[in-house]
């Protein structure tokens, strides 16, 4: 992976970790703040899925 490759994966994991910490902090109840908090990493692991999967075809 190239230099721009990595530079969007940290982006990525960048932007995912501070919304779970915003999430975390938020002042929503700790059910709540859970739901949102599986939520947000499904649709995180999928993103970097879908990164990965363009990286990995743009290499072929």
């Amino acid at each position: 992976m190239g230099k721009i490759g990595n530079f969007i994966k940290t982006i990525t994991i960048g932007g995912i970790i501070g919304f779970v910490g915003g999430l975390l902090f938020a002042p929503t109840k700790g059910e709540e703040a859970r739901e949102k908090l599986q939520d947000a990493l499904a649709k995180g692991k999928e993103k970097f899925k879908e990164i990965k999967d363009e990286f990995s075809k743009k290499e072929e």
